[in-house]
């Protein structure tokens, strides 16, 4: 894997009730340095994990680094607090928002995991999400702050003229994944058979996906296996292998500005055959292409009382992300060498709400 370059954010100042939190280069790290306890602590997407890494690099405090932001895979478990104990990793989006709730803890008897999991009140600050509020989970308890637009594509290995169609309409990619298509004929004229995977339950790549195909997780449930890590080209290997990949991942990784996956196995992004416009693009000029049809934002989610708080920590919580003039989104050249487009609304705090995600 290539170690990531140094992420380069334009030096900013946001003013907080004890310091100012400013930019400033540094390694993107994955979890914080053992026994480095950040104030700011969040857990959950695989898709964000990186160019959160990147942004806790950046954004400092007094000199100190504000944000800690865990990947969703790693070590079997996580240790947030100095004060607080071991749990397990929270592995996607799903987990992360689980996992928020729980450390929030609004009744006294939610644990992580749930049933027979351990109490971690306390110990995260946000999550991250590459999905949006679920009607799920009514109510307005938490708030996804929106920090950059991603798109979503499949992405299949080149095995040359044996490869699968380059692009695929949505129309298509629900005909494959509830199994009514089974095979494709390649350029070489030989009939081959699809072989359909997802990433893990719980990633917010998966939910997203297969809401924008219209296609339910009852219906993917023949679809052996489907548990393969979220935005990891090592995995896709076989001819006529599928898989739903972040567009903004795959050109982090094919930038090397991330642990590259996709190289080896020759991973490449499918188009999308969007009605009567014809084929367009995920990726333009290498970049992500902003009229790409399957797009979506990604989200800092975070407990909505603590917005208007005005304790020290509620305060930081607040300049680290909400608003146009918060840390994260002064951070835009640092969003965007993650494969990330930039957005007009980065920073709301008023639109995208939800209750607390309980299962």
């Amino acid at each position: 894997m290539n170690n990531r370059k140094r992420a380069i954010g334009a030096l900013a100042t946001v003013g907080t009730a004890a310091a100012a939190l400013a930019l400033s280069a540094g390694p993107a790290l994955a979890d914080p340095p053992s026994g480095e306890y950040r104030p700011l602590v969040g857990t959950g997407s695989d898709t964000t994990q990186y160019v959160l890494g990147a942004l806790g690099d950046a954004i400092l405090s007094g000199g100190n680094k504000v944000i800690g932001s865990y990947d969703a895979i790693g070590s079997a478990q996580i240790k947030t607090r100095a004060t607080g104990g071991q749990f397990n990793r929270p592995n996607g989006s799903s987990n992360g928002l689980r996992a928020l709730t729980a450390s929030i803890n609004p009744t006294g008897g939610y644990v992580w995991p749930f049933a027979g999991g351990v109490d971690i009140t306390g110990q995260l600050d946000f999550a991250r999400s590459s999905s949006g509020p679920s009607s799920q989970y009514e109510g307005t308890e938490l708030t996804f702050i929106p920090f950059g637009k991603d798109a979503v594509s499949y992405a299949y290995s080149d095995f040359g003229s044996a490869s699968v169609p380059s692009a695929l309409s949505k129309a298509e990619l629900a005909a494959i994944y509830r199994g009514d298509v089974t095979t494709y004929v390649d350029a070489s004229g030989t009939t081959r058979a699809y072989a359909p995977l997802l990433p893990q339950t719980g990633s917010g790549t998966r939910q997203f996906f297969l809401q924008q195909i219209g296609v339910s997780e009852a219906q993917v449930a023949w679809i052996p296996s489907a548990t393969v890590q979220e935005n990891d080209g090592s995995q896709i290997d076989a001819i006529g292998e599928i898989v739903p990949f972040s567009v903004a991942s795959w050109i982090a990784q094919n930038n090397s500005v991330v642990p590259n996956t996709i190289a080896d196995n020759d991973v490449k992004i499918g188009a999308n055959d969007h009605d009567f416009l014809g084929v367009i693009k995920a990726i333009r000029l290498g970049s992500l292409n902003p009229s790409f049809p399957i797009s979506r934002l990604v989200y800092n989610v975070v407990q909505t009382s603590r917005l208007s708080g005005t304790s020290s920590a509620d305060v930081l919580l607040q300049q680290t992300f909400a608003g146009a003039q918060s840390a994260v989104c002064q951070a835009g050249s640092v969003i965007t060498a993650y494969g990330f487009g930039a957005i007009p609304n980065c920073g709301d705090t008023t639109t995208y709400k939800s209750g607390y995600v309980t299962a």
